[in-house]
């Protein structure tokens, strides 16, 4: 009864942030015209290019997306390096903890670090899902963690992600006006928060 009665409360506080359900509208006029609204929001009906052009066409949309950030991403022959690292790396620092071997502990502390609801990724997992799953599947994130270490693993197969476009301003009209974000699958997340933890220590 009290592990009903847990899941229930969690049920009603998720409703509770949606603000369509919080104010009593969940098939009124104001919940369409809210989805409607959202649905505008979320979409990208036009954009224009260089010449001041404006892009209806979803072929024409994708290509100026395609070449814009192509673009950003740039292209160097033969790169020429112009910092003295020695004189910006500390090299008497210890760096031998980054090729030890993942521990058991350490997986799951960094389990524990993982969001509950960030945005699903490719998979359809969210955070929530693998805290609450844990005992069932942790024994294969173990093997996945102890294949990466020995190099065993092939990345390619999970390295997978979903690209969105936030809007970084109430009305967006060319590609600068949007922030590409890239939504990972959990296990991927966990090898490098694995990683950035470990850097992280010996930063601080």
């Amino acid at each position: 009864m009290a592990k009903l009665l847990q899941s229930k409360n969690i049920y009603r506080r998720k409703r509770y942030t949606v603000n369509r359900i919080k104010f009593g509208d969940e098939c009124t006029k104001f919940f369409h015209a809210m989805a409607t609204i959202s649905y505008r929001r979320n979409t990208i009906s036009q954009l224009k290019n260089d010449n001041d052009v404006f892009i209806v066409d979803h072929e024409g949309k994708v290509a100026l997306l395609w070449s814009a950030y192509k673009n950003r991403l740039g292209f160097s022959m033969n790169p020429q390096m112009l910092f003295d690292l020695n004189r910006i790396i500390n090299i008497d620092i210890d760096l031998s903890c980054l090729i030890l071997p993942i521990s058991r502990a350490e997986i799951d502390r960094v389990i524990k670090l993982i969001p509950n609801d960030k945005a699903l990724g490719p998979h359809g997992f969210n955070g929530l899902f693998l805290k609450k799953c844990w005992p069932i599947i942790k024994e294969s994130f173990y093997t996945l963690c102890d294949d990466f270490f020995a190099g065993n693993l092939d990345l390619e197969s999970i390295n997978n992600s979903f690209i969105t476009l936030v809007p970084k301003v109430n009305n967006p009209e060319t590609v600068n006006d949007f922030r590409p974000i890239s939504i990972l699958n959990t296990s991927i997340k966990l090898l490098t928060k694995i990683l950035a933890e470990r850097l992280q220590a010996i930063i601080l």
